[in-house]
C-alpha cells in the first residue's frame, strides 16, 4: 500500500486523495522507475524565482486583480496587446518532425497542460538512498482544494528527514523513437487541434534600468538530441525601448549560453517591424551523429535552443559540439509566424493569490509547482559517455529557471560573443579536420569570441579556453595526418625518404604537461641500395617545450633526449629471407613547430624535428649515428 506524503500538515489532508489513486500507483508503467536516482539527488531543486520590486508599476496593484493572477484589470488589455505586438516568429529545425497521413507534422511548442495529465510523485528514502514507493495523481482532475494543498506543500523549503520526494510529469515512452510514436498519435487523435496549436507564454518584467523586458517561453513535449530528455522549456527576451514602441535588444538563450543583440555588427532579425525572427536548433554535428541516427534511431535534430541566425554554432551543444541551425530553405512547414501563436500573458508566480481566488489554480498551478517536466533523467548518447548531467534531465518549469525575471547574459547563461568566421578560412579549417569531412563546407560558422572579455585565468576557470602555462595538458598525434622523414649524412646514402600517412609507415604521438613533453613513435625508411629492405627507428624522448603566448597561431620549440631504438631488415639477394638486427641507445631531438587553433581546444600542428640516434653498424651507414629530419603534420588536443 502506498503511504501518504510527509513533511507538512497539508499532507495529512491529502491522505484521502492519495488513497483514491493508490491503486493506479502500485504498478509502474516504466521499468526501474527510480533508476534516475543514480545521477540525480532527490533533495535538490531550484528555488522559485520571486517577483521584481517594480512589479506593481507594470502589473498594477494586486488588489485590483479579479482573476487572482496578480494582474490588475486596468492593465490587462494593455499588457496583452503589448506581448502580442512583439511576439517572435520561429523557424523550426529540419528533421524535428514525424510523418502523419502523408505529410510532415512538425514538433510544435504547445500549452503545457496538454502534457500535464498525470503528476507522478516518487518517494525516496534518504538512508539507504533508494526509491520507497510512488503515487500517480490525475493532475487535470484534482479538486481546487487538492491543487491548493499540492502548491502549499511544493513551495515549502523544509524537507522530511527520512523521506524525499521527486515530482514530475511524464510523457509516454522511454526513448525518442517511442516519444515520436506517442506524438504522432496525439497529433492525429481527438485532441489534434490542441496539439497543433503553437503556444507561447509571454511574461513581462521591468529590468534594473526600468525597461520592459518580455520573456517568451516555449514548451516542447520532448528533446530528440544528443542529450535526449522529455519536456523542454526554452525562451528569449525582447527588451523594449523607453517608449515601449520598438525593440532595443533581443536576448537569445541556447543550452547554457546566451547572446544579446545588437552586438558589434550583428543585429537581430526583425519581421514586420516588431517581431524578432528566431532560428530554433538544431543538429549536433559530430563523429557519432550518423551512428546514433542509424543504430539508436534518434533524430539528433531538435535541441530547441533559440539562435539569432542560421549557421554552424561552435561549442554550444552537448559535450561542447557544434550545433547546426537551419534556415527555412523555402520550407513553409517549418515557419511559425507570430500571428499563428496563441500568446498567453503570464503573471509572476509570487503575485498569484490562490488563497483568495483558488480557481486561478486551474490555469496556473503548473507554474507554481516544483515539478520536472518529464521523466527526471532519460538515457541518451551523452549520458552513456558521462555519468552526470549532460543535458538529458527533464527541466523544471520556467519560474524555477535561472533565466526567469532576468536579462541575459546572467546566472547559468554566460554571454556568447559572436564572431563570424570568413568563408575561405572556414573551408580551409574543415579540410584540416578529417573527422569533420561528413559536415565540411557548411557556412556561415560562428564562434565564441573570448578576446578582451575576461582575464585569461578567468576564462580558463570558466572552461571557455583550455588551461595554459604549467597547467596545460594535451595530446598530439599524426594518426589523422602525415609524417615525412628525410635521412641526413651517411644515413641518406643507402636509405631514401619516408612518407607515412596515418598508421602507414609511421606513428607519432606526444603528451604535454605544462613545459614538459613526452614524444614517441616510429618511422620506416626504405633501403635504396642492394636487394632492398627497410630501417625502423623509434625514439622516445622527454623534452622541454618553450611556447609562445596563447594566440590563433602559437609557435613552440622543443629539445630533449631519451632512449632510441632501431631495427634493420636487409633482404638477401635471390632469397625470400631477411637479415634482421636491432638495438637501443640514447638519442636526442630538437625542433620547431606552430599550432594553428581550429577550435579553442583543437590545433593543427606542424613541426620540423631533428633526431640524432643510434643505428646499425652493418647496414651500410658506416657505423655512424642516424641523423634525420621529420616533418610532422597532425593535430594537438588540449584538455
Amino acid at each position: 500500500m502506498m503511504s501518504s506524503l510527509r513533511g507538512s500538515s497539508t499532507s495529512v489532508s491529502l491522505r484521502a486523495l492519495m488513497l483514491l489513486v493508490a491503486a493506479s500507483g502500485c504498478a509502474s508503467t516504466r521499468d526501474q522507475r527510480g533508476a534516475y536516482l543514480d545521477v540525480i539527488r532527490a533533495d535538490q531543486r531550484p528555488p522559485l524565482v520571486g517577483a521584481r520590486a517594480a512589479a506593481d508599476s507594470l502589473f498594477g496593484p494586486a488588489e485590483e486583480c479579479e482573476r487572482g493572477d496578480g494582474i490588475a484589470e486596468s492593465r490587462r488589455a494593455e499588457l496583452e496587446a503589448l506581448v502580442r505586438r512583439f511576439a517572435p516568429t520561429l523557424i523550426l529545425p529540419s528533421g524535428d518532425n514525424i510523418g502523419l497521413h502523408g505529410r510532415r507534422a512538425q514538433l510544435l511548442p504547445i500549452h503545457p497542460l496538454l502534457f500535464a495529465d498525470t503528476l507522478r510523485l516518487d518517494r525516496v528514502r534518504a538512508a539507504p538512498y533508494q526509491l520507497k514507493d510512488f503515487q500517480d495523481l490525475p493532475f487535470r482532475g484534482l479538486s481546487l482544494d487538492s491543487l491548493a494543498q499540492l502548491v502549499e506543500l511544493g513551495l515549502r523549503s523544509q524537507s522530511d528527514p527520512e523521506l524525499l520526494e521527486v515530482w514530475y510529469f511524464n510523457f509516454p515512452g522511454t526513448k525518442p523513437r517511442e516519444w515520436w510514436k506517442t506524438y504522432a498519435g496525439l497529433r492525429g487523435g481527438p485532441d489534434s487541434a490542441a496539439w497543433s496549436q503553437p503556444t507561447v507564454f509571454a511574461h513581462p518584467f521591468l529590468d534594473e534600468r526600468n525597461r520592459v523586458v518580455v520573456q517568451y517561453w516555449y514548451f516542447y513535449p520532448m528533446n530528440d538530441y544528443i542529450a535526449d530528455h522529455e519536456g523542454d522549456w526554452e525562451h528569449i527576451n525582447v527588451v523594449l525601448g523607453a517608449d515601449r514602441s520598438g525593440i532595443e535588444e533581443v536576448h537569445y538563450f541556447f543550452h547554457a549560453r546566451s547572446a544579446s543583440l545588437p552586438q558589434g555588427n550583428h543585429r537581430p532579425e526583425i519581421a514586420d517591424g516588431t517581431h524578432p525572427v528566431v532560428y530554433v536548433g538544431g543538429r549536433a554535428y559530430m563523429i557519432l551523429d550518423y551512428p546514433t541516427r542509424l543504430f539508436s534511431h534518434d533524430r539528433n535534430s531538435g535541441s530547441h535552443g533559440n539562435y539569432p541566425y542560421p549557421g554552424e554554432w561552435e561549442a554550444v551543444a552537448g559535450l561542447g559540439h557544434t550545433e547546426s541551425v537551419t534556415g527555412s530553405r523555402h520550407d513553409s512547414t517549418r515557419i511559425v509566424p507570430h500571428d499563428r501563436f496563441q500568446v498567453v500573458l503570464t503573471p509572476d508566480p509570487g503575485r498569484i493569490d490562490y488563497r483568495r481566488r483558488p480557481e486561478v489554480l486551474r490555469e496556473w498551478a503548473w507554474l507554481l509547482l516544483p515539478v520536472r517536466w518529464g521523466f527526471p533523467s532519460a538515457p541518451s548518447l551523452g549520458s552513456h559517455v558521462i555519468a552526470g548531467d549532460v543535458g538529458n534531465r527533464a527541466p523544471f518549469g520556467p519560474a524555477f529557471n535561472a533565466g526567469w525575471n532576468r536579462a541575459g547574459p546572467g546566472l547559468t547563461y554566460p554571454g556568447y560573443r559572436i564572431r563570424r568566421i570568413p568563408a575561405v578560412r572556414s573551408y580551409v579549417e574543415d579540410l584540416l579536420q578529417p573527422w569533420y569531412y561528413l559536415y565540411a563546407f557548411r557556412h556561415p560558422r560562428y564562434v565564441h569570441d573570448t578576446r578582451g572579455t575576461l582575464d585569461r585565468k578567468d576564462l580558463e576557470r570558466l572552461g571557455f579556453v583550455p588551461r595554459s602555462g604549467w597547467a596545460e595538458r594535451g595530446v598530439g598525434s599524426t594518426i589523422l595526418g602525415v609524417s615525412v622523414g628525410y635521412p641526413q649524412g651517411g644515413f641518406a646514402g643507402p636509405y631514401g625518404s619516408s612518407t607515412g600517412i596515418s598508421l602507414w609507415k609511421n606513428f607519432w604521438a606526444k603528451a604535454r604537461f605544462g613545459g614538459i613533453e613526452f614524444l614517441g613513435g616510429y618511422q620506416r625508411f626504405p633501403r635504396t641500395e642492394g636487394a632492398g629492405g627497410s630501417l625502423f627507428v623509434y625514439p622516445i624522448t622527454a623534452n622541454f617545450v618553450l611556447r609562445a603566448p596563447e594566440a590563433l597561431f602559437r609557435p613552440y620549440a622543443v629539445a630533449g633526449a631519451g632512449p632510441s631504438g632501431w631495427e634493420s631488415r636487409l633482404r638477401i639477394p635471390n632469397s625470400d629471407t631477411q637479415l634482421v638486427s636491432s638495438g637501443w641507445g640514447v638519442g636526442w631531438t630538437g625542433g620547431l613547430g606552430v599550432e594553428y587553433y581550429l577550435r579553442p581546444r583543437v590545433a593543427f600542428d606542424v613541426a620540423v624535428r631533428y633526431f640524432d640516434g643510434p643505428g646499425p653498424s652493418g647496414a651500410g651507414t658506416g657505423g655512424e649515428r642516424l641523423h634525420f629530419l621529420t616533418l610532422w603534420a597532425g593535430h594537438y588536443f588540449r584538455f
